[in-house]
């Protein structure tokens, strides 16, 4: 689906002002710079004063509007034209990748964006009451809105023992869906030890768990040939140690996840640190950024958090994609 043209969004965008906040849009455009006469914007209305933006500005045009806006403290507007900047600007990318690097990145259509699925685990009350990860509900919230944001149906359990997360997974990559997306992400909150994602029956006596390597089982392309040549992101909210290994994996984002020696610092109002992050960098950048470069951005971020005692680094591993990964949010917006 085509965004709309510049002219067209800057006409929207005017013709909603009123009559009092537009007379002050065409004085500050006026005063801006020597581009626009005071004769070509007085006592017109809102198709004209676009028309003129576009000839004196062309591609700043929206730009420019934008930053009047801000000036004039009509941030409803503004943000509106920003939100079509990045609109067009996801297009632009798009039909660039789509013809100059299609070798590159990982090819993404209109129905396979329509298609996107993601699965999301999130173990918060725990048979032990002393387990139990107070503030998770929020980390559940943000990633939940995350996914959605960026087109993925989110596919949500809680509270789950190591059996039903197997379960879960299974079920996961049978999804009708996954023979249209182009990509699924896979995020499981959770205690966890070396290789181990634990269960919410977990105690002295009873290893309630799920072993990693089973998320790549069942989705490789020998568990799910669906997701062949697909990416698939996995993100781990746990503390453990060491590298899994597991072979004939392909076309995996990464896993991401604390060291053994580091607890997953998580604030009970606003959630882990791990996950903040994980929306802060995404949410304005995911546009324009591919997810490699992304996920290295929250590595930096959580680093700088808390004190000398607290510092934690993400791990990332397991990185067998072999193209660049872009996520296009907003690529049916219009």
């Amino acid at each position: 689906m085509a965004p709309k043209k510049p002219t067209q969004i800057l006409e929207d965008v005017l013709e909603n002002l009123s009559e009092r906040n537009f007379k002050k849009f065409c004085s500050g455009l006026v005063g801006r710079d020597k581009r626009v006469k005071k004769n070509q914007v007085e006592k017109k209305d809102f198709l004209e004063v676009a028309e003129v933006m576009i000839d004196k500005y062309a591609d700043e045009a929206l730009k420019v509007a934008e930053e009047l806006l801000r000036d004039m403290d009509c941030e409803q507007a503004a943000n509106d034209l920003g939100k079509y900047r990045n609109i067009i600007w996801i297009h632009f990318r798009f039909s660039c990748f789509l013809s100059l690097h299609v070798c590159q990145v990982y090819s993404v259509t209109e129905n396979n964006y329509r298609n996107r699925v993601a699965l999301l685990i999130t173990n918060i009350k725990f048979s032990d009451e002393k387990l139990s990860r107070h503030g998770a509900e929020k980390d559940e919230e943000n990633m939940e809105k995350l996914l959605q944001s960026l087109g993925y149906e989110v596919v949500k359990y809680q509270n789950l023992t190591g059996k039903r997360i197997d379960e879960a997974l299974k079920d996961f990559a049978k999804h009708p869906k996954l023979k249209q997306t182009d990509s699924v992400f896979v995020v499981i909150m959770s205690h966890g030890k070396l290789g181990k994602i634990l269960g919410v029956d977990c105690k002295e006596g009873n290893p309630d768990e799920f072993a990693v390597d089973k998320i790549y089982k069942y989705l490789n392309s020998n568990g799910c040939q669906a997701l062949i040549n697909k990416p698939k992101v996995v993100i781990l909210l746990h503390c453990s140690s060491g590298q899994e290994t597991c072979s004939h994996v392909h076309d995996f984002l990464m896993s991401v996840r604390l060291p053994a020696d580091n607890k997953a610092y998580r604030e009970t109002a606003n959630g882990s640190i791990l996950i903040q992050n994980i929306v802060k960098v995404f949410t304005p950048e995911s546009y324009q950024k591919h997810i490699i470069d992304l996920f290295t951005k929250v590595q930096d971020f959580v680093s700088k958090c808390g004190d000398d005692k607290q510092k934690q680094m993400p791990v990332i591993d397991r990185m067998t994609l072999n193209k660049k990964f872009y996520l296009y949010p907003g690529l049916l917006d219009n």
